[in-house]
């Protein structure tokens, strides 16, 4: 029997395709905010370095000078610290849509495939019954395994979000400590 439907093949493709765009669409909308947050990082320190060089050339002793390069090397840690927060949760962001768009065309195939199977097992011999629940069972098997490594790797996301961020902010808490040991040898 002729199991083709080509109104079922054109519905699939349009999924397939409607899918890609919208992957396509998250690439394009990460891109843009990552080069939206790259640019207010450029104007930033631009508009940084001119405030330290215009408060430096009207600096009028050495300690002054230490102390402005004192605030300033404060200010680092910080400002990288917040950069790459902000990349990392648009990078978090942009996985998680992606994340859920192959959830659902997973579940969408495996429905699918399991429809087609039914269809197949109506109109089966009956000795054939053993080998069809195997294939179910070997479905049912593959979506148990999807949705394992799914919360694995999104564990291990949330494990790199928690170690980024304690690594920044021992870091940064170094960094701060340097920068004060520097200013008070630099002072005195």
């Amino acid at each position: 029997m002729n199991q083709w439907n080509p109104e079922r093949h054109a519905a699939a493709q349009r999924a397939t395709a409607e899918a890609s765009f919208a992957t396509a669409n998250q690439v394009f909308e990460s891109f843009q905010k990552m080069v939206k947050l790259n640019l207010q990082a450029v104007k930033s320190g631009i508009a940084e370095s001119e405030e330290i060089a215009l408060n430096a050339l009207s600096g009028k002793s050495p300690q002054e000078w230490v102390t402005l390069q004192g605030g300033v090397a404060n200010l680092i840690p910080d400002r990288v610290q917040s950069y790459y927060g902000q990349l990392f949760a648009i990078a978090s962001d942009a996985q998680l849509e992606f994340a859920n768009v192959a959830s659902e065309q997973f579940a969408t195939q495996q429905s699918k495939l399991q429809s087609l199977i039914d269809d197949a097992a109506q109109h089966a011999p009956a000795t054939s019954e053993t080998a069809i629940t195997a294939f179910k069972s070997a479905i049912s098997a593959t979506g148990n395994w999807y949705e394992t490594t799914r919360k694995a790797v999104q564990q291990a996301i949330q494990v790199a979000e928690s170690n980024a961020e304690a690594a920044s902010s021992a870091v940064s808490k170094t960094t701060r400590r340097a920068v004060e040991q520097g200013t008070r040898s630099t002072s005195k």
